[in-house]
């Protein structure tokens, strides 16, 4: 199989198509469709607290700068709009309570990625998202922000399935030779959808006062292709033959996503799995933890999602539109510069697909890091040096220096961390544990989300200029780690690279020419 040249099958194409456009993209839209009409919603909500108290809406004179010429001195614009502190603490809600609920369907993903299948669970869900769509697309008829708050929260909940379905379903569908290459397509549609959140939501498109809803209502469309289209996909054959025994729909499905005939060599690799596996029947929360085979790869793959959310990604984008207001971008421009930031986002993570087989895991992983490092480094020095008093003549060439550091730490994030724990994670357990430490992992990535969601805004007060320190210290641990205990997985089989991680072997150190592999097979 390893000599063999990769056919890009229709079946390949479209099964990674439609998984990544149903689950992946909408994870990354609904990271994002807040951002640009936050303060349009903010003041929806005060109007209708407003209206609740018989009082009149405190808006009606405020617009998104479409105002006509005989009223615009009376207006104020969208961008200058401060939201009281009631008013403050519902939007805190309305936007975490998404993170809440993804830890809960990351919680529950690889019991529902068992029971249901893949591909099955994925189409299920998507009933989810066309709940949730129908509730974001009715605040203003019920005159009620609640249902804004269910809408994220059936978002929420989706998101935190579909992460953790789409990661297996591509891992398991993938050739060896281009596994981490299409397992970089899931993180590219995370960033296609943020910035598809971020362009819906600018004030010359959808955020506006009239048709903000509309970016809510737009999850039921990637989620009704992902309903039509992936029906017609095969499942993935190693769920098909070492979770649920059924070996001829397996062969089926493996002869439709390589083009050729003779898969027998893939099946027996996953039968010399399976037989690995008999003796267990499921593994449950315990049976992970106290495991000593799986101890190191549990803890590799918590400590990767954990990088991966304290890496400080949500922290540069918070400074993003102040970095920008200090460079002298005009307000009505910084929703368009922010959109720039994540197409840059979308083209380097485009970039990293074809790396990932070329340069390996490893590589991708340490060399951005240290680009990520550097740039906090550099801009925890330039964001102090623009508030020096002496220094404010060069306030605007500091500023730029900051963005322009802004973005390399941004581009070292999509080629590194944002896409690579997610196909590691895929690919250092077999397949009997496979889902169950999926969930686990990925709980973890939502639990720190949450954390740092929760306590950024008090972190960016009290350390002002230095907020940047503790992300420093964090990628640097995950460096050493990464360094000494994560292995290449590049062009190995699961098997593989499990034994190398329960053999306490060293990171760097590969099987040569699976003669060894095949000792401990025998």
């Amino acid at each position: 199989m390893g000599d063999r040249e990769v056919n890009y099958t229709c079946f390949l194409i479209c099964s990674v198509f439609f998984c990544v456009f149903g689950n992946s993209f909408l994870y990354g839209y609904n990271i994002g469709d807040v951002n640009n009409p936050a303060k349009i919603i903010q003041m929806f909500y005060e109007d209708v607290i407003a209206e609740r108290e018989g009082g009149q809406p405190m808006n009606n004179n405020i617009s998104a700068g479409n105002s006509s010429d005989n009223t615009s001195n009376t207006r104020v614009h969208y961008l200058d709009y401060e939201a009281p502190t009631n008013v403050e603490w519902l939007w805190s809600i309305t936007v975490a309570i998404f993170v809440l609920f993804g830890m809960i369907g990351a919680f529950v993903s690889g019991k529902w990625a068992d029971y249901f299948g893949r591909k099955r669970g994925m189409i299920l869900i998507t009933f989810i998202m066309f709940l949730a769509a129908l509730f974001g697309g009715i605040p203003k008829v019920t005159g009620s922000f609640e249902v804004l708050i269910v809408h994220r929260a059936l978002v929420g909940l989706h998101c935190g399935l579909n992460v953790s379905l789409a990661s297996l379903y591509l891992a398991e569908i993938s050739p060896r030779k281009i596994r981490g290459a299409i397992g970089t397509c899931h993180q590219l549609f995370i960033t296609v959808g943020i910035l598809w959140s971020n362009i819906m939501g600018v004030s010359k498109l959808f955020g506006t006062h009239e048709l903000w809803e509309w970016i809510f209502i737009f999850n039921a469309f990637p989620a009704l292709v992902c309903l039509i289209g992936l029906p017609f996909c095969p499942e993935s054959p190693r769920y098909l033959l070492i979770k649920k025994n059924e070996e001829e729909e397996a062969r089926d499905a493996l002869r439709k996503l390589r083009g050729y005939f003779d898969v027998e060599d893939e099946i027996d690799e996953m039968k010399v799995e399976a037989r690995k596996s008999q003796s267990i029947q499921s593994f449950t929360l315990k049976q992970l933890l106290t495991s000593v085979d799986l101890r190191w790869p549990i803890i590799i793959a918590c400590v990767l999602q954990v990088s991966q959310q304290w890496s400080g990604i949500n922290a540069v984008m918070s400074f993003s539109s102040f970095m920008y207001k200090n460079a002298g971008v005009e307000k009505s421009l910084i929703e368009w510069v922010v959109c720039m930031t994540s197409l840059i986002n979308v083209l380097t993570t485009l970039v990293a697909v074809p790396l990932m087989e070329k340069a390996g895991r490893r590589p991708l992983f340490l060399y951005p890091m240290i680009c990520m490092v550097i740039s906090f480094i550099t801009l925890t020095i330039f964001h102090n040096l623009q508030n020096d008093s002496g220094l404010q003549e060069s306030r605007g060439v500091f500023a730029v220096i900051a963005i322009i550091a802004m973005h390399t730490y941004v581009i070292g994030f999509a080629l590194g961390l944002g896409p690579i724990p997610f196909i590691v994670v895929g690919e250092i357990f077999r397949q009997e544990p496979r889902a169950a430490a999926m969930s686990l992992s990925l709980t973890f990535n939502w639990v720190c989300n949450f954390i740092l969601n929760l306590i950024f805004r008090f972190m960016q007060k009290a350390m002002q200029g230095y907020v940047y320190i503790p992300f420093i210290g964090i990628l640097v641990f995950a460096i050493i780690f990464i360094f000494f205990k994560v292995p290449e997985t590049k062009n190995r089989t699961f098997d593989e690279i499990a034994a190398t991680i329960t053999r306490g072997r060293k990171a760097k150190e590969p099987f040569e020419n699976g003669e060894e592999m095949q000792k401990m097979n025998a």
